[in-house]
């Protein structure tokens, strides 16, 4: 009796050591189970491993006949910022990279402009994030970042509208393997019909070249003898190869 009691506590005791055994062994070789990485929502990401989907640009803002909303919660069309030269960017309010970076050129350049030029000048930002920035959201960005009311717009659409507007404008845009937004970094700038006259990198931007563009268009005059040629002018700046087409990023 007291040898099978010994015997099984024997046996017991191997499958318990072979048990413990197998588990170090699965660690060490990777076979537990992996974890899935969790996205990391509202975080802009320099990240060139992601879905990317763009569009043919040009054209005119009001060919996208769907309403909007403002950080007001007011709904329009963007045929409604007709009227005014605009300068428009596709942003969201989390990111703290280059969706700021683009929104301080904007803001210098409409520091640059002159006091008429400035009146007759309009600057919109539309959010990428449309499910997170709510209008409440952006009414509180506004707030943050010193936006004027009376001439910064800022938008959300839906998911369509968004994404067909970001093809419009030329702007590349998705999400990385872990769910972070990657996109492109443009300021473009709209006649007063809402059509695209000048498209630069909001990254690589020459301000000065774009205010004066700016100020001509507000002005209706033509732009300086030896102004540099506008983006839009030069096809293959727009390329997806090109390097300076940087997709934006921040931490």
């Amino acid at each position: 009796m007291r040898n099978a009691t010994m015997a099984k506590r024997i046996i017991f005791d191997f499958i318990a050591v072979i048990s413990i055994t197998i588990a170090i062994l699965g660690l060490l070789s990777g076979c537990a189970a992996p974890q899935a990485p969790k996205p990391v929502p509202g975080a802009c990401s320099q990240s060139g491993v992601a879905e990317i989907t763009e569009s043919d640009s040009g054209g005119s803002i009001r060919d996208i006949d769907v309403l909007w909303e403002t950080d007001t919660g007011k709904k329009i069309k963007l045929c409604d910022l007709n009227g005014r030269v605009r300068v428009i960017s596709m942003f969201y309010s989390t990111c703290q990279g280059v969706c700021l970076i683009t929104k301080q050129d904007m803001q210098a350049l409409e520091a640059s402009l002159s006091p008429t030029a400035r009146e007759r000048v309009g600057f919109v930002l539309v959010t990428l994030d449309f499910s997170r920035d709510t209008a409440q959201a952006l009414r509180a960005y506004r707030r943050e970042e010193g936006l004027s009311p009376a001439r910064w717009t800022l938008l959300r659409g839906d998911e369509a509208a968004t994404s067909k507007l970001a093809g419009l404008l030329g702007i590349a845009s998705g999400r990385d393997a872990s769910g972070r937004f990657v996109h492109s970094s443009e300021l473009i700038v709209l006649d007063e019909s809402g059509r695209i006259i000048h498209r630069h990198n909001g990254l690589r931007a020459n301000l000065d070249g774009i205010a004066s563009e700016i100020e001509a268009a507000a002005l209706h005059k033509p732009l300086a003898q030896g102004h540099p040629p506008a983006a839009a002018d030069q096809p293959h700046l727009l390329s997806p190869d090109n390097p300076y087409r940087i997709l934006a990023g921040a931490k």
